[in-house]
């Protein structure tokens, strides 16, 4: 175990702690005024995360949640509940994006404004279960625990990013979309202090909220997909930068 001796709930703080601050860190070069600059990053950063994203809900979150309860005892029921976890979680996004059309329906910049608001919305859910993982992963033997902590904060730099562009997209100056993604990695870290505490008791819920999670992140990513599709962007499967956020994620994964 990590740390040895030391108390789960101090272990899943600096685990969460590590988690929340690599999404803060990585929402800094918002603050960068230089516009040429923020916008090479945005644009290199849009490709990647969606394709980081899009490998980590299927199998950071989804695979594993599975994985999780196919060797449990009460198999069948437990796939049965990470199944219903998962399409519940398909089915929040959708509903909110239903609501956030009916609040904006009046805004000529309603689409856009949408599309950041579900992202953020989502980065909210997936934070929490990624926190849990953490903290969890701190309570681990070995150097199974860094290497998962390190693939959850490698992957919390981008995600940090363009969470606070969606903050930029929705209106918000630079500083605030700064704090608004730091409040996402507070998420994080709440949910690390939770794994950590109850890491021995998880194995029952964990895989619920991993299933749930990357329900709503495959949705807002594959509805993403869907649209640079449908206007005939179909380069945009084979770019360099979105299918190396796809290969990133199974390498950690495999580490």
């Amino acid at each position: 175990m990590v740390g040895g001796k030391m108390s789960g709930l101090l272990l899943g703080l600096i685990g969460g702690g590590v988690s929340g601050l690599a999404t803060t860190l990585g929402g800094a070069p918002i603050l960068i005024k230089d516009s040429k600059i923020g916008k090479i990053l945005k644009n290199i950063n849009m490709d990647f995360v969606t394709g980081l994203m899009l490998s980590a809900a299927a199998f950071s979150l989804i695979w594993p949640a599975y994985e999780r309860v196919y060797f449990s005892a009460e198999r069948s029921f437990q796939l049965l509940i990470v199944s219903f976890a998962l399409v519940g979680g398909v089915i929040f996004i959708k509903s909110v994006g239903k609501f956030l059309e009916y609040l904006l329906r009046h805004n000529e910049n309603a689409r856009e404004n949408k599309k950041a608001m579900l992202f953020v919305i989502a980065m909210m859910v997936h934070n929490f279960p990624e926190g849990l993982a953490s903290g969890a992963s701190m309570t681990l033997p070995g150097s199974q625990g860094v290497s998962l902590l390190s693939a959850i904060a490698m992957q919390n730099v981008p995600e940090g990013f363009t969470t606070a562009l969606s903050f930029i997209t929705l209106g918000v100056n630079p500083v605030m979309a700064f704090f608004g993604n730091m409040l996402t990695g507070v998420v994080e870290l709440v949910g690390g202090i939770i794994g950590g505490y109850m890491s021995s008791q998880i194995d029952g819920v964990l895989p619920i909220l991993m299933a749930f999670a990357g329900g709503a992140m495959m949705s807002v990513v594959l509805g993403e997909l869907a649209d640079k599709l449908k206007e005939g962007s179909y380069r945009f499967l084979m770019k360099p930068s979105f299918l190396s956020g796809m290969a990133l994620v199974i390498i950690f994964n495999n580490l």
